[in-house]
């Protein structure tokens, strides 16, 4: 079947990583683009669209009714996962959002997790947040990948309860980026601890899976990250205050193991 829709390549991943024959949860829908497609795909059952404004909730019912899908797509107006009933749904796709908002989202239905075996979620900041907090409430990792859209680098995550890498084992990437890193900087003056903090919040933003990629797109997300580092070292020189000397201090040797990142093959 043809698709009625074009969606861009950040919900053409996040459609990649829905299980076949899902009761779709698509939290923050918008046009409802992506549940369109996945139904007109064969690759979901069903779907519960829902949106907190009411200009694409508005545009999202269109979009369904237009294509006789009323049906097979129930378009909702609501905040989060409010809208749903418990059970009703086992896949959640959240994309576009920050990734402190779909943990608030996430914690407001305890009752509706339940049912739900897969989280697909394409977060817009906060990465290492949410990686960190789902795998400590159980959550698994299965995959993780960056996608390109208008010049700029996104993650989309996928967690199961059932499969996929748990928080123990992915500590292990962690480890073995602090041995990697270790003897690169050994005599570079940063302390065991701060070392040990930056290797932390390097893994953990880009994603342990991620890193072991090495593709063309993460070396442009680390480019991204490394301008913002910089960019936000120069505003800090600006000032005299002996804080900021200190976080000046920080974010350079924040950027020095960024610089051993870039480099390792």
């Amino acid at each position: 079947m043809s698709l009625s829709v074009t969606i861009g390549p950040r919900l053409q991943m996040v459609a990649s990583f829905v299980p076949n024959g899902a009761n779709l949860g698509d939290i923050g829908t918008d046009h409802a683009y992506l549940p369109i497609a996945l139904f007109e795909t064969q690759r979901i059952s069903k779907a519960v669209a829902i949106d907190v404004h009411e200009g694409p909730y508005q545009s999202a019912l269109a979009a369904v009714k237009a294509r006789h899908l009323e049906t097979v797509i129930d378009v909702r107006f609501g905040d989060g996962l409010m809208p749903l009933k418990k059970e009703e749904v086992n896949v959640l796709t959240l994309a576009g959002m920050g990734g402190r908002t779909m943990l608030d989202i996430l914690a407001a239905r305890p009752d509706v997790l339940e049912s739900v075996h897969d989280l697909i979620l394409q977060p817009q900041g906060s990465e290492s947040a949410l990686r960190l907090a789902l795998l400590k409430e159980g959550w698994r990792l299965k995959t993780e990948r960056l996608v390109e859209e208008d010049g700029r680098i996104y993650v989309v995550m996928a967690y199961s309860k059932d499969d996929g890498w748990n928080s123990a084992e992915l500590q292990r990437f962690e480890h073995k980026w602090s041995e990697r890193l270790h003897t690169v900087f050994e005599n570079e003056g940063i302390s065991a601890p701060e070392f040990q903090r930056l290797v932390q919040k390097l893994v953990w933003h880009f994603g342990p899976l991620v890193l072991e990629e090495r593709t063309d797109h993460l070396n442009q997300y680390m480019s991204e990250y490394w301008s913002m580092l910089t960019k936000r070292m120069e505003q800090m020189k600006k000032s005299n205050n002996t804080e900021i000397m200190v976080k000046i201090r920080e974010v350079s040797e924040e950027l020095a193991l960024l610089e051993g990142l870039r480099r390792w093959q």
